[in-house]
C-alpha cells in the first residue's frame, strides 16, 4: 500500500507538465538570483558603490511588483485557456531581457534592462502556481510546491556559484537567457491541454476583476498572509549583499564558492522538507502555519549566527542550519493557503498578483537599498575603513534589520493562525447548519 501511494504521488509529480513548470519556476529563481552575486563583480567592473548595487534591486523588484497586476489582468481578459500563452510570452521578453543584461556596459542600459527583466519575471509566480494546483490533487500541493521550492534552490544555487565561479558575472546570464527562450516554446507546447479543460468548465461562471478584488480583501487570512509577506521578504531581499560580506571577510573563491554549495544543497531539501512536513501537519488546527512560525524563529537565530560569525568553519554551519530551516514557509503554508483562497483559476492567479505585489513592494524600497543607504552612510564616516571593519558594520546593518521585520513576520503568522481557525470553525457550522436543514425537510 505504501509503495503504491508513493508510485502514485511520483507519478504525478514527474509528469510532464509539472516538469516544465517546476523548470520554469527554476530558472526564474536563477534569474534572481544572479543579480545578487553579480554584485562584488559589478562593484568591480563598473565602480559602482553599494548604494547603486541597492538601487539596481530596487528597479528590478519594483517593476516586477508593478508588473504583476498587469499579468493577473491579462489571465483574466484572454481566460486561463490562453495562460500558457501568456506564459510563453513573458518567458521569451524575461530570456531576451537577461541576454540583453549581459551585453550592457553602462548603469543606465543596466537599469533599463534590469527593469524589463523584473516585469517579465513577475508573470512567473501567479502563472506557475496557478497551473500547478490545477495539476496535482490538493492532498499533494505541499510536496508539489516543495519540489517547485527544491528546484528553485538549486537553480539559484547553481546561478550565483556559477559567478563565483567563471569570475564573469555575464556568463550565467547569457546560459539562463537562452535556456528561459527554450523554455518559453516548452510552455506553448505542452501546458495547454489542462488549462483548456479546466477553462472550459468554469467560463461561465469567472467574477469580474475588481469583484475578485473586493472579495480577497475582505478575507482575514488573505490580509494576514499578504502582512507576513510584506515584512518577511524584506530580509531575504538584503541577502543580495551576502557575496559581498564574504568578500570583505576574506573569504577565499574556493571558501565562497563552498558557501553556495552547502547552503543551497541544505536549501534545496529544506523546501522540499517544509512541503513534506507542511502536508503532514496539515491536520492539525494550525498545522501547516505551527511549521512555517517555527521555520521563522530558527531562521532568526541561525541566520544571526551566521552574520556575526568571522571564522569558516561557523560561518558555513550556521549558513547551512539556517538554509535548511528557513525557508519551509511558502511550501508548507503559504502557498497551500494562498490556493485554498480562491474559487476559480483566475481568481488563483490574481490572489497570487495582489500577495506579492505589496510583498514586493515592500522588500524592493526596504531591502537592499535601505541597507545599501545605511551602510554607505557609516562608511562615510570613516574613509579608512578596511574590509573587516566594513564586514562587521555590514553584518550588523543587515541582522537589526532582518530581526526586526522577520519578528514582524512571525506575529502575523500567529495572527493568520487564529484566523485560518476562525475559518475552519465557521466552515464547519455552515456544513452542519446544512445538514440539519436538510434533515429536517426528509
Amino acid at each position: 500500500m505504501s509503495s503504491q501511494w508513493l508510485c502514485e504521488r511520483s507519478k504525478i509529480l514527474c509528469s510532464l507538465p509539472v516538469a516544465v513548470l517546476v523548470v520554469i519556476a527554476a530558472l526564474d529563481s536563477a534569474d534572481k538570483a544572479l543579480l545578487g552575486a553579480s554584485f562584488p563583480m559589478l562593484e568591480r567592473t563598473l565602480g559602482l558603490h553599494v548604494d547603486t548595487l541597492g538601487y539596481f534591486s530596487l528597479f528590478t523588484n519594483l517593476s516586477y511588483a508593478l508588473c504583476l497586476p498587469f499579468w493577473g489582468w491579462l489571465v483574466h481578459r484572454y481566460t486561463v485557456k490562453h495562460a500558457h500563452t501568456i506564459l510563453s510570452a513573458s518567458c521569451f521578453l524575461w530570456g531576451a531581457a537577461t541576454l540583453s543584461i549581459a551585453h550592457s556596459e553602462t548603469v543606465i542600459s543596466q537599469a533599463f534592462f534590469r527593469s524589463l527583466n523584473g516585469a517579465a519575471l513577475a508573470s512567473i509566480l501567479p502563472l506557475s502556481q496557478m497551473m500547478l494546483v490545477d495539476l496535482v490533487p490538493t492532498s499533494m500541493r505541499g510536496s508539489a510546491f516543495g519540489l517547485m521550492g527544491l528546484l528553485e534552490k538549486a537553480a539559484a544555487t547553481l546561478a550565483t556559484s556559477a559567478v563565483v565561479w567563471f569570475d564573469d558575472w555575464r556568463i550565467p546570464y547569457i546560459y539562463v537567457g537562452s535556456i528561459s527562450i527554450v523554455m518559453a516554446f516548452g510552455a506553448k507546447s505542452y501546458l495547454q491541454m489542462k488549462t483548456q479543460k479546466e477553462d472550459a468548465s468554469a467560463k461561465e461562471k469567472e467574477p469580474s476583476l475588481l469583484g475578485i478584488f473586493k472579495r480577497i480583501s475582505q478575507i482575514p487570512i488573505f490580509r494576514y498572509l499578504v502582512a507576513q509577506g510584506v515584512f518577511g521578504a524584506i530580509p531575504w531581499d538584503m541577502m543580495s549583499f551576502i557575496l559581498l560580506l564574504l568578500g570583505w571577510r576574506d573569504f577565499t573563491k574556493e571558501q565562497i564558492i563552498s558557501f553556495q554549495f552547502a547552503g543551497g544543497i541544505l536549501g534545496t531539501f529544506g523546501a522540499f522538507l517544509g512541503g513534506v512536513l507542511g502536508d503532514y501537519f496539515a491536520h492539525l488546527p494550525h498545522g501547516r502555519i505551527g511549521v512555517a512560525l517555527v521555520s521563522v524563529l530558527l531562521g532568526m537565530v541561525s541566520y544571526g549566527l551566521f552574520l556575526f560569525s568571522e571564522t569558516y568553519q561557523y560561518s558555513i554551519f550556521w549558513n547551512c542550519v539556517f538554509h535548511l530551516t528557513g525557508g519551509w514557509t511558502p511550501a508548507a503554508a503559504l502557498r497551500p493557503i494562498c490556493a485554498d483562497l480562491a474559487q476559480t483559476q483566475s481568481e488563483r492567479a490574481q490572489i497570487v498578483a495582489a500577495w506579492v505585489l505589496l510583498e514586493k513592494t515592500s522588500s524592493a524600497i526596504f531591502g537592499a537599498p535601505l541597507v545599501g543607504f545605511l551602510t554607505k552612510r557609516l562608511f562615510d564616516e570613516n574613509l579608512v575603513s578596511t574590509n573587516q571593519e566594513k564586514a562587521r558594520v555590514l553584518a550588523k546593518n543587515m541582522f537589526f534589520l532582518s530581526t526586526f521585520f522577520w519578528g514582524v513576520c512571525a506575529y502575523f503568522f500567529v495572527l493568520m493562525g487564529r484566523a485560518e481557525q476562525d475559518r475552519k470553525m465557521s466552515q464547519q457550522e455552515e456544513a452542519n447548519r446544512r445538514k440539519y436543514t436538510v434533515s429536517g425537510q426528509v
